[in-house]
């Protein structure tokens, strides 16, 4: 019962954490990994302290020099709360919107802008989704009229704790 009571303080104030960050909307159309321009998706190796299979963002172009890394990963909080403070983007969600969402919310769209990005100003972008909640909308991913907003954090320095 106590492990309980930790566990949902620990989900209290995240949540209450994430529900204060701007929410921003980017949408892409994403390119197989190892592609040298665009967004690539891949799945990286679960361990121990992540919940469900994570997923991977590299926004990169070769010919600027520039790879931005951006992860959805789940994090079992009782367990990293061993090894580090519990942050409020240790949980992020998927969810499911219909097309016309997008006509409701402001949206980035990285195909309109990577092509104008040079290295300066696509890690300044990076650099500001550190502390917003931001949310990935693979233009591939669209089924039926129905989007899929994939909750990511920005991860500047390739670490996943």
């Amino acid at each position: 019962m106590k492990k309980i009571f930790i566990i949902a303080l620990l989900l209290l104030g995240v949540v209450a954490q994430a529900q204060e960050r701007e929410t921003v909307y980017v949408t892409f159309t994403s390119q197989p990994l190892g592609g040298d321009e665009g967004v690539m998706k891949g799945y990286p190796k679960q361990d121990e302290y992540i919940l469900s299979d994570p997923m991977g963002f590299w926004i990169k172009s070769e010919q600027k020099n520039y790879k931005l890394t951006f992860f959805h990963i789940n994090y079992d909080l009782e367990k990293l709360a061993r090894i580090r403070e519990v942050k409020w983007d240790d949980t992020v969600e998927i969810i499911y919107r219909p097309t016309s969402f997008l006509n409701e919310v402001t949206v980035i769209d990285l195909d309109t802008m990577l092509p104008f990005a040079d290295k300066a100003t696509a890690e300044a972008w990076g650099d500001t989704m550190v502390d917003k909640k931001v949310y990935f909308i693979d233009k591939n991913d669209t089924v039926d009229g129905t989007l899929r907003l994939i909750q990511v954090k920005y991860r500047k320095v390739y670490k996943i704790y």
